[in-house]
């Protein structure tokens, strides 16, 4: 039930309407008194809900000499309303402000706070993509957007990080070298994508869909060294792919070796561990 009365109040819909709303589609008609008994809600703030209800289409009232009662509208109906309303919303305000041309200057960072807002992020980049885009994302991540990789890799060069063979025509994919230990060590999912060097974007989140975190930057000093890094370390595993298995492990050990970081030491690796690790 909560996530039915949070998915009306994402949109437009007060906690307490939803409840009444819900209530009037399990039963109706009910007098506002009735409804106000079933929820345990005090009368005056139910007949607010109510008539807010009303100017919004979602109930309609049936009044007799003796009594007023609510319906609520079906479902589907009340939702077409709210989809034609928002289609004659949004055609005005694309005309109204046609002429204005969007600018987002760059050299920021953008903390995003939705999982719709990283989908719809993410898919403004891969359309406006005209050079390379680099994706290094978890199975499920990447499965959401594989529709839009194809489509964006009509226009150009799409280099896939894969953690598990996927097909999707036009792009390269190249499975990470170390995909299994990764996949072990995280609990969530996560999608990174860097487009022409010019803009990328950051996502984590839980395996349930918790948001966790995402940021989205346009800034072209910092997107060029975060494209060339993911660029590089895809590279390690195209080469790591080729190299006998023989002599595979040998010859990664003594690069590591030669670069002698342990990631397992950095304080940033142990704090993002700490929050998106799997918990024993």
């Amino acid at each position: 039930m909560e996530n039915i009365i949070s998915k009306l109040v994402k949109i437009g819909l007060s906690r307490l309407e939803s409840e009444v709303y819900i209530t009037l589609i399990k039963e109706s008609p009910l007098t506002g008194y009735r409804i106000a008994q079933i929820l345990n809600k005090a009368a005056a703030n139910t007949y607010k809900a109510l008539e807010s209800l009303e100017k919004k289409g979602a109930v309609i009232a049936e009044e007799t000499p003796t009594m007023k009662q609510y319906c609520a509208v079906p479902v589907k109906e009340y939702l077409e309303q709210l989809e034609n309303s928002f289609k004659n919303d949004r055609k005005f305000i694309e005309e109204s402000l046609r002429e204005i041309s969007y600018s987002v200057s760059g050299d920021k960072i953008y903390v995003l706070q939705t999982y719709d807002q990283v989908l719809e992020r993410c898919s403004k980049m891969l359309e406006s993509a005209e050079h390379s885009v680099i994706v290094d994302a978890f199975p499920d991540m990447l499965k959401k957007i594989a529709t839009q990789l194809i489509s964006a890799g009509k226009n150009g060069v799409n280099i896939v990080n894969a953690y598990e063979p996927i097909e999707l025509d036009n792009c390269r994919v190249i499975i990470k070298s170390n995909a299994a230990k990764v996949l072990q060590l995280w609990s969530g999912d996560w999608m990174n994508i860097a487009v022409d060097g010019k803009e990328y974007l950051i996502t984590a989140v839980d395996k349930d869909g918790t948001f966790q975190y995402a940021i989205w930057s346009n800034s072209p000093y910092l997107s060029f060294f975060v494209f060339n890094g993911f660029r590089y370390e895809m590279l390690f595993s195209a080469l790591s792919a080729k190299i006998p298995e023989k002599s595979r492990s040998e010859l990664i050990n003594k690069a590591y070796e030669d670069v002698n970081i342990d990631l397992s030491d950095l304080p940033g690796y142990i704090t993002m561990l700490e929050r998106l690790g799997r918990k024993s």
